[in-house]
């Protein structure tokens, strides 16, 4: 093994160039662990007077043959797959409803859940799929957002910690171990320290944080930030739920996002008065922003009044998107009125809506002729986008995913997790196959798109993996990760192993606040392995500890894509997030560092 300090010190200088690229941004994340990985492997002259890098170009491109990166890649198609059904979206928006009486409650409830779902699904997904869900009942109930965003934020990065595919860095970490000890962390290995961090980081959210979260904001979410209200016809169906009650009695009529402003019965036209009761066949005119007239959709109560019908067969498609489309300048269709053209067929698109900047729409909206400026809210399929995108009547702006409620495919999504992890507790399957494998059945059974396929994965986090695995196998081929690890040892060892481990989790967690989870995974992975071999004791609890600290990205906005996320729609600054976050990461240090080696002893 080569102990050379010049090695070392070139090592030195290629970690703080990448240290400063990662926590400064000037560089892409991806860009930068392959800048890392080609400086390991380009000859430079040594000592000796010979010209070799670090490590051979072999070894260098090693990572991109690594499971871990294969499985990381695999796990956002899974995630993906359970996202497209839509069963997250069902199960959240009822939950958060029925809790919504309550700040504690409804705090405590999206913490919870973020942090179930984060258990199987990347954190970031979570954050995406949870956000617009808050922000739109916050606008239904008239609630701050900011009195819940860091809850969905915290809560992902919190479930992470729980299983072996949680995070990255936990697929990084097991396979580390695994390549040197023969034996990787189990599935659920982690589960009680995570579960006993999340119980110490709840309780004190719950008691202290959430005093600390900003009062009052009139913060927007991206969608909302483009925000139209759009009027749209709904009829009301046979066995709809409204039949027999008053307007100001109905689900539907009490929500602050809504404004029911007309009912059309027959041929007469009837103001929308708190005590008028609703009949079956009645047309409402609806006002509300895009996400609750998408939402409008996937009830039974009503269905809408457009000359493109829409089934239940097509809302259960997996590729439906929302777009929002502005009439443009000398458009064809500026002064037709939406009941007297095509227009739905002509754009393979069904108009659910329509909005006027800067002005009221007197008529009904199937009636009114469209202006240029005018806003269509359309619903289609993924496929006939590039179409509208070359349409000279219109200029597309927001689109989203229409995920459907289709229980059935839930069902088999949740199937093929369970069958994950039952496989990996069972050591059927390694995960390393078992979880290619769930994302390979997920293709198959069509619950994503092929086509679709290579835009599910989050290339550049796949690719900093990639490149940044090299410099870990640097730190040992150079002696660099002995030389730390007995310095450590050294320093700490009369004060015993428990001491030696917290020194490692402190770097760990301090760390994770500058720069990406996954890199600084790869970094001390090898450090903690050799300290644990210079003192004698168990790897295990080291890496254990590891995985769990590196989650703890609470105490800064760019720490993680999941707080970055939520601090724009919920008007966040820096003090809120290490004034909360830095006592959640202290938690997690403290309970990480005194749990770990009572259920991962450090002594076979």
């Amino acid at each position: 093994m080569a102990t050379h300090w010049d090695e070392y010190t070139f090592l030195s200088l290629i970690l703080g160039s990448a240290l400063y690229l990662f926590w400064s941004g000037r560089l892409r994340t991806d860009l930068t662990a392959l800048l890392v990985m080609l400086s390991l492997i380009i000859p430079w002259p040594h000592a000796d007077g010979r010209w070799r890098g670090i490590l051979t170009y072999k070894e260098g491109f090693s990572g991109f043959g690594s499971a871990a990166v294969i499985m990381v890649a695999a796990m956002f198609v899974v995630g993906a797959a359970i996202v497209r059904t839509g069963l997250v979206e069902l199960l959240g928006g009822r939950i958060f409803r029925a809790c919504a009486r309550s700040e504690l409650l409804l705090q405590f409830v999206i913490l919870s859940l973020a942090t179930f779902v984060s258990m199987f699904v990347n954190d970031t997904t979570v954050v995406l799929i949870l956000m617009p869900m808050i922000v739109a009942l916050c606008k239904e109930r008239n609630l701050s957002p900011s009195r819940y965003l860091l809850c969905v934020a915290y809560g992902s990065l919190l479930g992470g910690q729980w299983t072996l595919i949680g995070t990255r860095s936990n697929i990084i970490i097991s396979e580390y171990l695994l390549e040197k000890s023969g034996k990787g962390i189990g599935f659920f290995d982690f589960t009680a320290v995570a579960a006993v961090v999340f119980f110490g980081c709840a309780v004190y959210f719950l008691l202290a944080g959430r005093r600390l979260l900003p009062r009052a904001s009139d913060a927007k979410s991206s969608e909302e930030a483009m925000a139209r209200n759009y009027l749209t016809e709904v009829t009301v169906t046979e066995t709809s739920r409204a039949i027999g009650k008053a307007i100001a009695e109905w689900r539907w009529g009490k929500r602050a996002d809504v404004s029911i402003l007309e009912v059309i019965r027959g041929l007469e036209r009837i103001p929308a008065y708190p005590e008028l009761r609703i009949h079956n066949g009645d047309v409402l005119i609806i006002n509300g922003p895009a996400s609750t007239i998408a939402e409008l959709l996937k009830t039974s109560d009503f269905t809408l009044k457009q000359e493109l019908e829409i089934g239940e067969k097509t809302l259960r498609n997996m590729d439906l998107i929302t777009l929002e489309a502005l009439i443009a300048p000398s458009s064809a269709y500026a002064g037709s009125k939406l009941e007297e053209t095509d227009l739905g067929s002509e754009l393979g698109f069904t108009v659910m809506g329509i909005a006027r900047h800067g002005g009221r729409i007197h008529e009904r909206p199937m009636a009114t002729p469209l202006r240029y400026g005018d806003s269509l809210l359309l619903l289609g399929h993924i496929s006939g986008v590039k179409r509208l995108e070359h349409n000279p009547n219109l200029i597309l702006l927001e689109r989203r995913m229409f995920p459907p409620l289709d229980k059935r495919k839930a069902l088999l999504v949740l199937l093929l997790l369970l069958g994950v992890i039952g496989t990996a507790i069972s050591g059927l399957l390694s995960p390393a196959i078992s979880i290619p494998l769930a994302a390979m059945l997920a293709i198959l059974f069509r619950f994503v798109r092929f086509q679709e396929l290579y835009h599910l994965v989050d290339w550049p986090s796949v690719v900093t993996i990639a490149g940044m695995i090299p410099f870990g196998i640097a730190l040992e081929k150079s002696g660099a990760a002995s030389t730390i690890a007995l310095a450590i040892v050294h320093t700490f060892t009369s004060y015993g192993p428990r001491v030696i481990l917290g020194v490692i989790l402190l770097l760990t967690v301090v760390l994770t606040q500058l720069i990406e989870n996954a890199a600084v995974a790869i970094l001390l992975a090898p450090i903690a392995y050799r300290i644990s071999l210079e003192d004698g004791l168990d790897p295990k609890p080291f890496l254990v500890g590891l995985a769990i600290c590196v989650s703890a990205a609470f105490c800064s906005p760019v720490a993680h894509e999941s707080t970055i996320l939520v601090m724009g729609p919920g008007q966040y600054r820096f003090k809120h997030y290490l004034q909360i976050g830095g006592a959640m990461a202290g938690l997690t240090w403290f309970l990480a560092t005194w749990l770990t080696p009572l259920i991962w002893p450090f002594h076979h």
